[in-house]
Formats: structure tokens, sequence, C-alpha cells
């Protein structure tokens, strides 16, 4: 396609800041067009980008097949139809954003782009002056987080449809069926989803519209149309696969589900077909002072895993069995205590996004905060 462009088929536009037609370099480890602005500015601060292999966008195409193969037996990239030994994780362009919340626990992005945060309590009480901070829809405009609607209610997760329709797990209180937000709607009803539980704490929802919750010791798979296709509880030697709070869940597109157990045993189980495939418990050289501490899991557009380690400011991202490629500490751009993951496409780019826990317990005028960047390699 980069070729084609070249040739001037159409114009290029530098793939950083989307704006700039005057495109200079190529990136090949990132295979992204740049301006020599961007190439100087942004990808210069890349952890890696001393690595890079960066040429002049006249040159691309002139390097044979066969030097192209040896470059990439230098660089120890692989090859097609060889897995990944590593990965090289980029988080630029990156956004804060203030709210009004303790933490943000709650996070996910609509069809429509907008923002759906929250800490998830329940607020008692007559606030007159407030919007609820459990759940609330909102836009981010600018640097700024323009409200829509909220909702209070106890939560603890949520999940979009294909159809746009919210999804809430909300605990003892919701009982053994999901919560639903219909689309352009503001009131919350009951969904078609039931799960012979006492009560549901996480929720998620496919690519194909499967709908994944998790309570108890219990997760259950379920159609668009809420038949129950699959349920985890006990392993091939019939014990119990869970023994703590099941707390976030995501799939792959080769079928694993991948569960968040916090509390009792932290860790990431990798489920298949029938059974439990995989345990990730953190990596020693990160998690050996204190246990290993996963709050949020997601998946990438090249279906790796994020996994969010509070404790550690740390994201840990897995390929899609359960092993792990690389991690990330947030604290070295700033961000300290990742609580909740999201994650989309905006054109070419994949845009991360990390709520957080308040930073100071001791200052009252801090809050939980909202990220957005551009995250690439993974």
């Amino acid at each position: 396609m980069a070729m084609s462009l070249l040739q001037g088929q159409c114009p290029v536009q530098c793939q950083l800041c989307e704006g700039n037609p005057k495109v200079k370099w190529k990136c090949l480890d990132c295979d992204l067009l740049m301006c020599s602005k961007c190439t100087d500015k942004v990808h210069s601060k890349f952890k890696s980008e001393k690595n890079h292999r960066i040429i002049d966008i006249k040159d691309v195409g002139q390097q044979s097949k066969g030097v192209d193969q040896q470059d990439k037996e230098i660089s120890g990239q692989p090859q097609a139809g060889e897995p990944s030994s590593q990965t090289n994780v980029e988080l630029i362009n990156i956004k804060e954003y203030k709210t009004k919340m303790m933490d943000i626990s709650l996070l996910a992005v609509s069809v429509d782009s907008s923002l759906w945060i929250g800490d998830g309590d329940e607020e008692k009480g007559f606030h007159p002056f407030t919007s609820p901070s459990a759940l609330q829809n909102v836009k981010l405009v600018g640097d700024k987080i323009k409200f829509i609607s909220s909702f209070n209610m106890r939560v603890y997760d949520i999940a979009v449809t294909p159809t746009n329709d919210i999804l809430l797990a909300t605990g003892m209180a919701g009982g053994p069926r999901l919560k639903q937000i219909k689309a352009g709607s503001n009131k919350v009803s009951d969904s078609i989803y039931f799960v012979e539980l006492s009560y549901i704490k996480s929720v998620h929802v496919t690519k194909d519209g499967r709908v994944i919750v998790g309570g108890g010791n219990v997760v259950a798979v379920m159609d668009k149309d809420g038949k129950h296709l699959t349920r985890y509880e006990r392993d091939k030697n019939n014990k119990l696969i869970f023994d703590g709070t099941i707390w976030s869940i995501t799939s792959t597109i080769n079928g694993n589900i991948f569960v968040v157990q916090t509390h009792s045993n932290p860790r990431v189980a990798v489920l298949g077909e029938e059974d439990v495939i995989y345990n990730y418990t953190g990596h020693p050289s990160i998690n050996s002072h204190s246990a290993f501490d996963p709050q949020s899991v997601i998946t990438t557009p090249m279906d790796n895993i994020i996994v969010a380690d509070l404790c550690y400011d740390t994201l840990h991202i897995l390929d899609n069995t359960g092993h792990q490629l690389t991690t990330y500490n947030t604290k070295d751009i700033g961000i300290e205590y990742p609580v909740s993951l999201t994650i989309t496409m905006e054109g070419p780019f994949a845009v991360l996004y990390i709520g957080c826990y308040k930073m100071s317990y001791e200052d009252s005028s801090d809050t939980g905060r909202l990220y957005k960047m551009n995250i690439m390699g993974c």
C-alpha cells in the first residue's frame, strides 16, 4: 500500500501528526511514514528508537528482497510464519484528562466513539449540584471531558455490544442477570443474559457478539440471544478453576478466553475450548517483592493481550496463548496506578485508554486520571 502511495496515486500524509503532507522518512520497524518534524520530535522519543531503521522515502522499494531478509535476520525480527520472540511497545501522543472521580475502574469505548467511565460506587444521599460518578457517558473534546449522561448505581464491570448497547455487571444487587442500557436510551433495564449464579461481577462481549460473564467461581459463555454455550467451573481433574474474584475478561480471535482473578491467587487464566490451558502469574523480575496485581485485561488489534498491573505501574503484554511478550512500565511516562483499559482503532492507529486510581489520598484535590494515547508494536 505504501508503495502505491509513493508512486503518486494519491497524496500521502504523515502518519504521526496526520496533517503534514510533506512525508520525508519511513521507519521500517514501525512501518510509519513521517514528516521531518515528527521524525525529530515524536519518533525520537520512542524507547527503542536508536535501534530502528529509518530511510528516506525515495529509497523505499530499492532494497532487494534478499537484503530485506538479511536485515530481518540480523535484527532478530521473525520471518513469515514464525512466532515473535520480542515486542517493542511504544506509547505516544499521550493526553491526560482529569476527572472528579476517586478512580476510573470502569472504562469502555462505544461504537460512536464516546466513552463510558466510572468508579462504580453508588452515591448515597442528595447531591443536586454534582453528577454521579458511578457511571458516566462522556466525549473527549480537546483536552476536556464533555459530560453526556450519568447513572447512580453499583457497577462492577461494563461491556459494549456490536449494536452499541451497554451491558452492566452489578454484583449482588443485580443478581444473576446482566443489566443493560440500550443504545440511545438513558434507562437501565434487565437484559436477556441470565446465569444461574448468585451474582455477576465481570462481563465481556466478543467481536461476534457472544457474551461472557464471570461470577462466583464460574465463567459462562452465551450467544447473542442469551443461549448458553459453555460453562467453565471445574477443570479436567474436577477441581475448581477459580478460587478468587473474577475481575476482568477478554477474548482473542483464536477462541481463547482470558480471565483476571484477583485477591486470592492473582493470575490471568487462559481458557481453551474446555479447560485452562495456561496461567500467567506475572514476571519474576517485576513481581518479586509483592504479588502480581492484575486489574484489567484487553485484546489488541494484533490479537495480543494487555494486562494492567496496578501495584507495579506495569502493562504486561501477552500473546494469544498467554505467554509474555514484553512489559511496559507506565510510570516512566507519568502514568501511575493503572486499573482499567480499553482500546479502539482511529484510522490506521490503535488508541489505548488507561483509567487510573488517584495518586494521593492525602491530597483531597487529587482525583482519578484518564489517559489517551496511540499504542504501537502490539
